[in-house]
């Protein structure tokens, strides 16, 4: 059994040979490590202007961790200022077991800061409303 075989088509149209100069090793070598020193060159520019992002991004991050760190402090001393003041005006309540300043319930939903300090001066004013409230069972305080 004899099969028959297509020739295959020819690879070029002409017989035309494309003389390419000959390129030494030291040549090529060299082309490769311009490529090479041009392409690092370009990465050193991007991650030059990179990192002047990021040390960019990194002062602005730290300008408002200071910020957040004093605002905290505020609250922390504003919450025990009012812990003070209603100590003191609780003192008389005979009743009443003070106990110390109590840690902050991290199980609470996160809002912006201004409600909580809201919420906050909200409750001692309230204390403050109801004290004033029983004046007349209240002992006279010598000024």
């Amino acid at each position: 059994m004899t099969t028959m075989f297509e020739s295959v088509p020819a690879q070029r149209q002409s017989e035309e040979v494309i003389e390419v100069p000959p390129v030494s090793a030291v040549e090529r070598y060299k082309e490769i490590i311009a490529i090479a020193t041009d392409a690092a060159a370009r990465q050193r520019k991007l991650d030059e202007v990179r990192c002047a992002e990021l040390a960019e991004r990194i002062a602005s991050t730290q300008q408002q961790i200071a910020e957040v760190r004093d605002r905290e402090r505020v609250v922390r001393m504003g919450a025990a200022l009012h812990w003070e003041q209603a100590v003191e005006q609780l003192w008389n309540e005979r009743w009443l077991q003070m106990v110390t300043f109590p840690l902050p319930d991290e199980s609470v939903p996160q809002r912006p800061q201004g409600e909580y300090n809201r919420a906050m001066d909200l409750a001692y004013q309230g204390l403050e409303d109801s004290l004033a409230k029983r004046t007349l069972l209240r002992r006279k305080q010598k000024d």
